[in-house]
């Protein structure tokens, strides 16, 4: 009888080790997928930069706006998106079509370009009512020109703006 009592009392104490493993385990798994490290979208901070002192209700009224204005262009999008795919498998086949692959993303292109326009004219005739404040850090912030490729275009040692980069910075 003490035996198997010492028998069981051991294969208690590992299955709560193993227990104990596993529930630590996944502690840590969960902690570092949701802190994965990641800074922040930039436009994120410039969000909550523009939005800090606006009361939640008008964040809320900016927000519905642009999910309204986003949504009128997800068709457009996703027809971008599936050319764009089109384009990426046409470039692993073996006779490869450079033209082909040319006109698929030039129409891609002109498929996003038609939503930006659908979202910005939803932006601008949604804006109509805000207040003047909030319309200002909608144009401020939303629809200001962008140009994805200014990075590349940059001489060595130069900042976003085209002034000299900060030390340390390359």
């Amino acid at each position: 009888m003490r035996g198997a009592m010492k028998w069981g009392l051991t294969a208690s104490i590992i299955l709560n080790l193993f227990l104990t493993a596993t529930l630590a385990g996944g502690a840590y798994v969960l902690t570092r997928h949701r802190h994965d490290g990641r800074p922040p979208m930039p436009v994120s901070e410039a969000w909550k930069t523009a939005t800090k002192d606006m009361t939640p209700q008008a964040r809320d009224r900016i927000c519905r706006l642009i999910k309204q204005a986003a949504l009128s262009g997800e068709t457009d999008m996703n027809k971008a998106r599936d050319l764009r795919a089109q384009a990426v498998a046409l470039s692993t086949a073996a006779p490869y079509d450079a033209a082909k692959i040319g006109a698929l993303s030039d129409e891609a292109r002109g498929y996003e370009d038609q939503a930006r326009a659908k979202v910005e004219n939803a932006l601008i005739q949604g804006m109509a009512g805000l207040t003047p404040t909030e319309r200002g850090l909608v144009a401020n912030h939303l629809l200001r020109a962008s140009f994805r490729f200014r990075y590349f275009l940059m001489k060595p040692g130069e900042g976003p703006d085209g002034k000299p980069a900060p030390a340390g910075v390359k």
